[in-house]
């Protein structure tokens, strides 16, 4: 599941989700923008406070993760 996913269907708000993680809320927008990629400790951070539904891997390698409709 990506991370934007995850934060809706969870019904978290990226303000909290990103406090959690220690980092600005500007930081997660572009990470689930597609403009930076989490750093491996962030990326398992993500994993972590997601309970594994967010893997470290899609968020470190995106594009071997790509859904269909996107393509």
């Amino acid at each position: 599941m990506q991370l934007d996913e995850y934060l809706f269907r969870t019904k978290q708000n990226n303000i909290d989700f990103a406090k959690k993680l220690g980092i600005s809320r500007g930081h997660l927008q572009r990470i689930l923008s597609g403009d930076r990629r989490p750093s491996v400790s962030l990326a398992k951070k993500i994993e972590e406070l997601s309970k594994g539904k967010v893997s470290k891997e899609e968020m470190l390698f995106p594009e071997e993760f790509k859904r269909e409709d996107e393509e």
